[in-house]
C-alpha cells in the first residue's frame, strides 16, 4: 500500500485564537467567525483570495488604530 501524501493547506491562522466582538474577525488572523468555520472545506483559490482580503483588513485596522 501506499501512503497518499497530503498537501498542506495555506492558512493565515498565527494561533491567536479569539473574536473581537466590535467587527467579528480574529484578533490573530482578521479571519471572519464564518471564514475560520468554511476554511477546511476552501480550495486554495478561495482561501487566496480570502487572504488577500486580509491584507486589506490589516491595512484599514492599522490605519484606524
Amino acid at each position: 500500500m501506499s501512503k497518499k501524501k497530503l498537501a498542506k493547506k495555506i492558512s493565515p491562522c498565527i494561533g491567536v485564537c479569539k473574536l473581537d466582538i466590535k467587527s467579528n474577525l480574529c484578533v490573530g488572523c482578521l479571519r471572519s467567525a464564518d471564514e475560520i468555520a468554511k476554511w477546511p472545506q476552501l480550495d486554495n483559490e478561495k482561501a487566496l483570495k480570502i487572504m488577500e482580503e486580509i491584507k486589506y483588513r490589516y491595512l484599514t485596522e492599522k490605519v484606524s488604530n
